[in-house]
């Protein structure tokens, strides 16, 4: 289809769109052929341009009459529905999922002719590069994101000559969908691990890692600095997505500061931002063109919105692909992946910013999930933990602002003047319903009666939650409503303890006792890290179940019978189980150092996960190893590999630490996964998990290890079987028999489904532990040996 006449042109007046400080100038539709992202450019004559990414290349559209649009040159390409385009002097950069390289359109001639060539790579690359999905320039550097090369690194191109570019490095970390370079320090997109990343591209030829941050959707699409670089914004390009800002003013301690959507509860998505003059100017799918005020990053406002897609919200990839703001006349250029070109005229106004903190009136707490309303408009936000609250819109005025919290009296404060640009503080005391209580309590060890210092405690019910540390006395004192929470307490070197349903009346200090051992359930967070080269690391979190070749890949459930659901597994993002698992190298978890020097003869227990499974005929070829370390050496507890049985289940392990290290009063255990592959296009499906951590006293279990009073076995030791007897007390609901050999290597394992199993026939001679488990939180080990 060849544009070089002026299409229909749409009259502001005539058009339905939400609107909102954005006005209508023209459209030149498409019909047949979709669009993608869209740039600009300014000739020497000071004629403006939209460089709009086709389905079949790039067209040059002159904008310097809004109102009357016109395509100067139509320029071929690979046919693809994905086109990215942006400038560098007097050239156009074109990338496309298509193939064929990078297109180079010399615009320095316009409006007469101009010229278009191809670079598919030079010296280490040469001829290699293909398809890219994505690119930014910077100080005259292109880098290139989700290439055919390197895992879809970002590749870095000198535009020194700009007809010419030559091949620097590559970044590290993995596939980069997009990303933001400025100041020698790109802010990568991870859209498949869900993070941003932060690297150091000064050394052009060796990058290096800084930092990692995840974003809300866990599929982090485009980044984008603000005016003064102390704040990045993030887009997540999935349904009920948020464009996000973070305080990188400290790169050890980043700082999520908003979120915000166009219409929330519309399911729409998000897909890229730019910045200009504090504002964000955003293209949204099926919500249009958005503007906000980020003056004040924690409270961004929309101040501007036009809807390019007149046929319906909610999600879906429909709608505006793309935006530019940069021309200097102010022009934004949007495109629209159904509708075409957009010309737009904005005004750009600044938001009126209504701020406050709400408190208890009786007390001065501060209270959370306060919902702040401004009604008329009916903008809602939420206070956080400290009792703060940010919010405000784009119109000036009188408002009246209501404040609702379950068990509190609800407050509206009429005749709330709200001025463009300026910050209005407005705190607020509630008054409680039900009179608060003070709820305090001492940590002790349960055995010498000392204090445990700094101790963590959660206490929460369906409606609060009141996280609190415990003081270097072991004391921790809380105002709340009475009424029944759950508590669960703990501290590394003791025993979790969760209690359900304790009734809260104040009164007396209540004594929360914990058993020294180490112990981990992750209902708690005791600081276990992170590391790896992998863009999807390890998380604790309720696991998200994902299925590959119709069995499990992430669990969808932590280990029975301990404290909570939560667990630690690697990128627990959801979806499709080749989205959010263990890509393009290592994702390792390390546990806080444990003293185990304190037992007599200590024996390593836990469960943990391993899936790896074949995607898109690339075979399952990858590992878990299981780590002990004791400050001096390292030793190998076990491999996973894709044969091993019992994967995509949760396997318990029991080892005697004395077997492979000598126990020191620094150790540390250490999990990795690894997807070998060398490509994104390579990889196969990997993910691991863990859960029920802790160490045990071998010689103090169930007496001599040889009976207990739930299981019997005879004889013992035996010379070619052995019978178990199962005692009635225990329940044979999901009751499960592991047999492990000295070494702690599983040997057998079966499911209990009746009282009495004879075992043994095959086993070797030596030492072997027998555990038996329950789903009601039954957990016993004996102890036998085959002669």
């Amino acid at each position: 289809m060849k544009k070089l006449l002026l299409l229909i042109l749409l009259i502001a007046g005539s058009r339905s769109f939400a609107q909102l400080n954005i006005a209508f100038r023209s459209n030149i539709p498409y019909p047949g052929n979709q669009l993608a992202n869209i740039g600009g450019y300014v000739d020497n004559l000071g004629n403006e341009y939209a460089l709009v990414g086709t389905s079949d290349g790039l067209d040059i559209v002159d904008v310097t009459d809004p109102a009357n649009p016109a395509i100067s040159f139509s320029v071929p390409g690979v046919p693809s529905n994905w086109r990215e385009v942006k400038t560098h002097l007097s050239y156009a950069y074109v990338t496309t999922e298509g193939g064929n390289g990078l297109q180079i359109v010399d615009l320095s001639n316009l409006p007469t002719n101009i010229s278009t060539s191809y670079y598919t790579g030079d010296g280490a690359i040469a001829g290699q590069l293909d398809n890219i999905h994505a690119l930014h320039i910077d100080a005259g550097y292109a880098y290139l994101y989700g290439s055919n090369l390197f895992g879809g690194a970002a590749v870095i191109l000198n535009l020194a000559n700009p007809l010419s570019p030559v091949y620097m490095g590559y970044t590290p970390g993995g596939y980069i969908h997009d990303g933001y370079v400025s100041n020698d320090t790109l802010w990568g997109g991870h859209i498949y691990g869900g993070y941003f990343s932060c690297i150091d591209v000064s050394n052009k030829a060796n990058p290096v890692m800084i930092t990692t941050q995840i974003t809300p959707g866990q599929f982090t699409h485009n980044t984008w600095l603000n005016d003064a670089h102390t704040v990045l914004f993030t887009t997540d390009e999935v349904s009920n997505s948020y464009l996000t800002s973070y305080d990188i003013t400290d790169l050890n301690n980043i700082t999520e500061l908003d979120r915000v959507q166009v219409t929330p509860g519309s399911q729409s998505i998000v897909h890229n931002t730019h910045t200009l003059n504090d504002f964000q100017i955003v293209s949204w799918y099926r919500d249009g063109v958005a503007i906000y005020d980020v003056a004040r990053p924690g409270n961004m406002i929309l101040t501007g919105h036009y809807d390019t897609y007149a046929q319906g919200a909610g999600n879906g990839f429909d709608g505006c692909w793309g935006v530019y703001p940069y021309l200097p006349s102010g022009t934004i250029v949007a495109s629209d992946i159904n509708n075409g070109l957009y010309v737009l005229t904005p005004t750009y106004i600044r938001g009126c910013y209504l701020e406050g903190v709400v408190t208890d009136s009786a007390t001065g707490a501060s209270l959370n999930n306060v919902t702040v309303t401004i009604v008329g408009p009916n903008i809602t936000k939420q206070t956080k933990l400290n009792g703060e609250y940010k919010t405000g819109l784009a119109a000036a005025g009188t408002y009246s602002v209501q404040f609702t919290k379950a068990g509190y009296f609800p407050k509206t404060i009429s005749n709330v003047s709200l001025t463009n640009g300026v910050l209005t503080n407005l705190d607020v005391e509630l008054v409680s319903i039900v009179a608060q209580v003070t709820f305090a309590g001492h940590v002790q060890n349960s055995i010498t009666g000392s204090a445990i210092p700094n101790a963590i405690v959660h206490i929460y019910n369906a409606t609060d939650d009141y996280p609190v540390n415990a003081d270097a006395n072991g004391d921790f004192s809380l105002t709340m409503f009475p009424g029944n929470y759950n508590i669960d307490a703990g501290e590394w070197g003791y025993r979790t303890i969760c209690l359900s349903n304790f009734s809260i009346q104040g009164g007396s200090p209540y004594i929360v006792n914990l058993n020294p051992g180490y112990y981990d359930d992750f209902i708690l967070d005791f600081g276990w890290t992170n590391s790896g080269t992998s863009g999807n690391l390890w998380e604790r979190g309720v696991p998200v179940g994902t299925t590959a070749n119709g069995v499990p890949s992430n669990p969808g459930n932590d280990v029975t019978g301990d404290c909570g659901t939560m667990c630690y597994v690697t990128d627990n993002g959801g979806g499709s189980a080749s989205a959010n698992d263990v890509d393009l190298g290592t994702a390792t978890l390390n546990s806080p150092s444990f003293d185990a020097t304190l037992y007599i003869d200590p024996v390593i227990k836990y469960s943990r996960w391993y899936f790896n499974g074949a995607l898109n005929g690339n075979p399952a070829d990858d590992t878990m190893h299981v780590y002990l370390d004791n400050g001096i050496t390292t030793a190998l507890l076990e491999t996973a590999y894709p044969t091993t049985p019992t994967n995509h289940t949760w396997v318990p392990g029991i080892f005697r630490i004395a077997n492979y290290l000598t126990p020191t009063n620094n150790m540390k255990l250490i999990m990795t996964v690894k997807d070998t592959a060398f490509g994104i296009n390579n990889s196969s499906v990997v993910e691991g998990g863990l859960d029920k951590f802790e160490i045990v006293e071998a010689v103090g279990i169930n007496n001599d290890l040889k009976n207990s009073n739930l299981i019997a076995a005879y004889p013992s030791p035996f010379i070619q079987n052995i019978t178990l007897r199962i005692s009635e007390s225990v329940e044979l609901d999901n009751a499960r028999l592991t047999v492990t050999d000295i070494a702690g290597r599983v040997v057998e394992q079966a499911l209990l489904t009746q009282r009495t199993i004879t075992l043994g026939n095959n086993y070797f001679s030596g030492m072997y532990f027998i555990s038996l488990q329950n789903a009601k939180g039954v957990n016993t080990v004996i102890k036998t040996e085959k002669l």
